[in-house]
C-alpha cells in the first residue's frame, strides 16, 4: 500500500513538473501583468525594471531589460521568455532566439486600449484568458469614465534634472495620460521625453511638479532634488510643490493605472484646487 500511495506521488509530482512552467519576464509592464493574472508563482527571474508587485522583487535578476545578456537569462533554465519593445541588443535576442526556447516580444502599450490588448495577449501566452477578461473588467470598472475638463492646473513630468538640464515628458507618455486623466495642462507640447530648457521652464512657470521616485531618491530626497540648479528658479520648485511617484506606476502603462491616476487626483486637489 505504501509503495502504491509512493508510486502515485511521484507520477503527480513529474507531472506537476512536465506541465509548470518558468518564466523569466523582462520589462515591469509584462511583469506586473503576469502577477495580476495569478501566474506570479511560475516566474522564475525578471529584470531591474520589474518593481511591482513586492514580490517580484525578491526574484533573481537578469539584469535591465533594454541591456539584457543571454548568459543571464538562459541560466534560469526558462520554459517561456516575456519581454517588451526596447528589450535588449538585436544579437542577444537573436542569441536567445536561437535555443529555441518560447520568446515573446510585446509592443509597449501607450493607451490604455493598448493595454487592455497586451493583457490579452499576455494571457494566452501562459493560459490565463478567463482571468485577462476578469482584470480588463475590474480596471474599466476603476477608470474614470471619461476624461475631465481641462483646469487651470498647470504641471510638468520631470523625467530627469541634472548638470545637462532637464529632460520632461510630453505627448503621448504614460504621464501625459495621468495628466490628462486629472484635468491638469502637460506643459511639455512634444512628443515622448525630451530636453526642456531654462527658457522653457521660467516662462511655463508650473504649479507643481512630478517625478519619478527613483530620480528624487536618486537626487537625495525631495528637498535636495528640488533645490538643484536647473529646478530651483521657479516657485514650484522653491515651495517644493512636487509629486514623487512610484517609478513603474508613473512611467509604465500597468494594471496598477486606476491607482497611479487616484495619486495624482489626490495631490492636485489638495495642492491647487
Amino acid at each position: 500500500m505504501k509503495h502504491a500511495i509512493s508510486i502515485g506521488f511521484i507520477l503527480i509530482t513529474l507531472s506537476f513538473n512536465a506541465t509548470a512552467q518558468r518564466i523569466v519576464v523582462a520589462g515591469g509592464t509584462i511583469t506586473d501583468i503576469v502577477f495580476a493574472l495569478g501566474a506570479g508563482d511560475e516566474v522564475v527571474a525578471v529584470d531591474t525594471s520589474s518593481t511591482s508587485p513586492i514580490q517580484a522583487k525578491a526574484l533573481p535578476k537578469v539584469g535591465y531589460y533594454r541591456d539584457l545578456a543571454a548568459e543571464g537569462v538562459l541560466s534560469q533554465k526558462p520554459s517561456l521568455i516575456l519581454t517588451i519593445e526596447g528589450a535588449g541588443r538585436p544579437e542577444v535576442l537573436t542569441q536567445i532566439k536561437s535555443t529555441g526556447v518560447p520568446f515573446k516580444l510585446y509592443r509597449k502599450p501607450r493607451q490604455v486600449g493598448d493595454l487592455f490588448k497586451i493583457i490579452q495577449q499576455v494571457a494566452v501566452d501562459i493560459g490565463k484568458q478567463k482571468q485577462a477578461d476578469a482584470l480588463i473588467g475590474k480596471l474599466k470598472k476603476q477608470l474614470p469614465e471619461k476624461q475631465p475638463i481641462l483646469s487651470n492646473s498647470k504641471a510638468l513630468f520631470v523625467f530627469s534634472a541634472g548638470e545637462r538640464g532637464l529632460v520632461v515628458a510630453g505627448k503621448e507618455t504614460v504621464p501625459d495620460l495621468l495628466f490628462s486623466y486629472t484635468g491638469i495642462k502637460n506643459l511639455a507640447q512634444h512628443t515622448g521625453f525630451k530636453p526642456f530648457n531654462k527658457e522653457s521652464l521660467l516662462v511655463s512657470n508650473p504649479d507643481f511638479i512630478v517625478a519619478p521616485s527613483h530620480v528624487v531618491f536618486g537626487a537625495g530626497g525631495p528637498e535636495k532634488f528640488c533645490q538643484q540648479p536647473t529646478l530651483a528658479l521657479i516657485p514650484a520648485a522653491q515651495k517644493c510643490h512636487l509629486l514623487v511617484m512610484d517609478s513603474l506606476m508613473a512611467l509604465g502603462m500597468t494594471t496598477r493605472l486606476p491607482e497611479a491616476i487616484a495619486k495624482l487626483n489626490e495631490f492636485h486637489r489638495k495642492q491647487v484646487l
